[in-house]
């Protein structure tokens, strides 16, 4: 064969090469050696029945008042000031065919308030004198929780009940009974919808958000001093709270 015709052979099968890549493309190929695509990957891995453990951190916006203080001879009683709780929480979960799941959470709640005394501030010139609250609750709750899918990101709605150890205290910083504290357990309680996000086979990111419920009694601390001077404090019943909460879980 020729030199110009071996030219024009090798010529040929160049185009005829750069033709079947360019039809290949048009197919989802990259070049001769099929597509790269990468296949979807879920890190979701949960089984029909599977433990869990979560750990998170927790803000309670009370959304009724804690605590009421007087401090006129008329009684007219108004809220402290705005304070939120600030919790720790813990859970285990056991899943039932993957969407439903029993759970029990056990927590750790506390809040704080004061006031300064209406008649130490209009008097500049006097001391200072403070009205104070706190509350201390552990809550115990058993519930049931339902889960919408089965993707990484997977809502659910949940609803518990349970019980709570509660310490509230009150103070003031005149009077003859400067101080009142009660202990008691409590029903309590929350509606929740949440969050989970797989970032790991067997692990994630929790956040929540429910209204949160305490079946207190009221009652009404009086320090046994002049109005004005030594308020009365009113802690208050049944009361209604925003929960915010976020953490991880763990499966097992």
């Amino acid at each position: 064969m020729k030199r110009h015709q071996l030219s024009l052979f090798c010529l040929l099968l160049l185009c005829f090469g750069f033709d079947f890549e360019a039809q290949a493309a048009k197919k989802d190929f990259k070049g001769l050696f099929g597509s790269y695509r990468r296949e979807k990957f879920t890190e979701n891995e949960g089984n029909s029945t599977d433990f869990g453990f979560d750990l998170m951190l927790s803000t309670l916006l009370p959304i009724t008042s804690v605590v009421k203080s007087a401090e006129t001879s008329a009684l007219n009683f108004n809220s402290l000031n705005y304070a939120t709780f600030f919790n720790v929480e813990g859970s285990f979960w056991f899943s039932l065919g993957y969407h439903w799941a029993l759970y029990a959470n056990v927590g750790r709640y506390s809040y704080e308030t004061r006031k300064q005394n209406q008649q130490t501030l209009d008097n500049p010139s006097s001391d200072p004198l403070f009205q104070k609250f706190e509350l201390e609750a552990v809550p115990a709750i058993a519930g049931i929780r339902y889960r919408l899918s089965r993707e990484d990101l997977v809502p659910y709605v949940s609803l518990g009940i349970g019980m709570a150890y509660v310490h509230r205290k009150g103070a003031n910083e005149a009077g003859t009974n400067n101080t009142d504290e009660e202990y008691q357990t409590v029903a309590c309680g929350h509606g929740a919808v949440g969050l989970e996000f797989f970032f790991a086979p067997k692990a994630g990111l929790r956040v929540e958000a429910s209204a949160y419920y305490f079946n207190l009694p009221l009652r009404t601390f009086d320090p046994q001093g002049t109005i004005g001077v030594t308020p009365q404090l009113q802690y208050q019943s049944n009361v209604w709270s925003l929960r915010y909460a976020s953490g991880v879980f763990f499966l097992f």
